[in-house]
């Protein structure tokens, strides 16, 4: 009765980006973190705050020329690293320290700790970083004895491969990678700290350097 239509029913599936579009994609935002990089590595410093802006609450660790604290802002936790201007000159760190202030600075990345301040006094340098509350992966390698399971060991390496990817597209060499430096931040993803030992290379770089005991295993690995 009356007129019978026949329809026929499309289902759209969304397919999935080809490898070529993915590597597109990730090129463009490589290349846009560079332009980003280069202009605020060559940026004037500035004082973005001052010690009185802070409610220092505990003492975290201590280094060779400071300490990191757990400082308080307003409703914002943050690690204080604080450096003593006389013990840097001292041991010949200055290259290094405003080497790792500069880099800091210019780095946006979601597995690199911020920089969220910096500034100076007549005795100190402090470098205000955003607070990693899940603390150290060594910490927790102790605790599992060693050991991570296989589908942890991808989730952590794949992060650690990211970070490093953009960080070598835009010719910074880290040369500190240890459990040590790598924190967890609340949400259980990795943060890559401590850029002492980091460097912008445009060429080639012959400089030694790194954590001893690390090296040393690194050196067994390679002759052995």
């Amino acid at each position: 009765m009356g007129n019978s239509s026949t329809s026929s029913t499309t289902t759209n599936t969304m397919s999935s980006p080809s490898q070529t579009q993915i590597d597109a994609q990730v090129t463009a935002f490589l290349e846009r973190a560079k332009e980003d990089f280069d202009l605020r590595y060559t940026q004037p410093a500035k004082q973005t705050a001052k010690l009185d802006d802070f409610k220092l609450q505990r003492t975290v660790g201590t280094g060779s020329f400071g300490r990191v604290m757990i400082v308080q802002r307003g409703n914002q936790s943050l690690a204080l690293k604080v450096m003593e201007k006389q013990t840097i000159v001292k041991l010949k760190q200055v290259e290094h320290t405003l080497s790792e202030k500069k880099i800091l600075q210019a780095i946006k990345f979601p597995f690199i700790v911020n920089l969220i301040h910096s500034f100076k006094d007549n005795s100190h340098l402090y470098i205000a970083l955003e607070f990693a509350s899940g603390g150290e992966m060594f910490t927790h390698l102790r605790r599992s004895v060693g050991k991570y399971s296989e589908d942890q060991t991808r989730f952590y390496a794949a992060q650690v491969a990211l970070a490093f990817e953009y960080l070598h597209y835009l010719n910074i060499l880290y040369r500190d990678l240890k459990p040590e430096n790598i924190l967890f931040s609340a949400d259980g993803y990795l943060k890559i700290t401590d850029f002492g030992f980091a460097k912008v290379v445009r060429d080639r770089t012959y400089t030694l350097c790194g954590t001893p005991e690390h090296m040393n295993w690194l050196y067994k690995c390679f002759t052995q």
